[in-house]
């Protein structure tokens, strides 16, 4: 689905959990400024975007400008980590069970 950086900003905002005014003082904005955007009356200024992406450090860059990727930096890395966590676990509890299995002595 494409999108538009304003539609990329309000859906920013909705999943921040934040009002319009909340967001544009987090980054040093006017609310007025911040609603044009969003209802496709004007762009975000360079300034703003450099101060999303200063406030908001984890949002990706690519995402708020491109549409592309996720909306957080670094979620594949997070979902990678959380999957070698999951393998970790599986692991040692395997190596518990063999150490305590009493393996039958061979008859030769």
């Amino acid at each position: 689905m494409t999108t538009t950086i304003a539609q990329r900003l309000e859906y920013l905002i909705n999943t921040l959990e934040l009002d319009f005014n909340t967001f544009a003082k987090s980054v040093h904005t006017n609310p007025i400024d911040v609603k044009k955007i969003i209802n496709n009356q004007g762009n975000p200024s360079f300034d703003m975007i450099t101060n999303i992406l200063t406030q908001y450090s984890k949002v990706s860059a690519e995402w708020l400008l491109r549409g592309e990727g996720d909306l957080y930096r670094n979620k594949a890395l997070e979902d990678y980590k959380g999957h070698l966590e999951e393998l970790r676990y599986t692991i040692e509890i395997q190596r518990q069970l063999l150490d305590s299995y009493d393996f039958p002595t061979p008859v030769a």
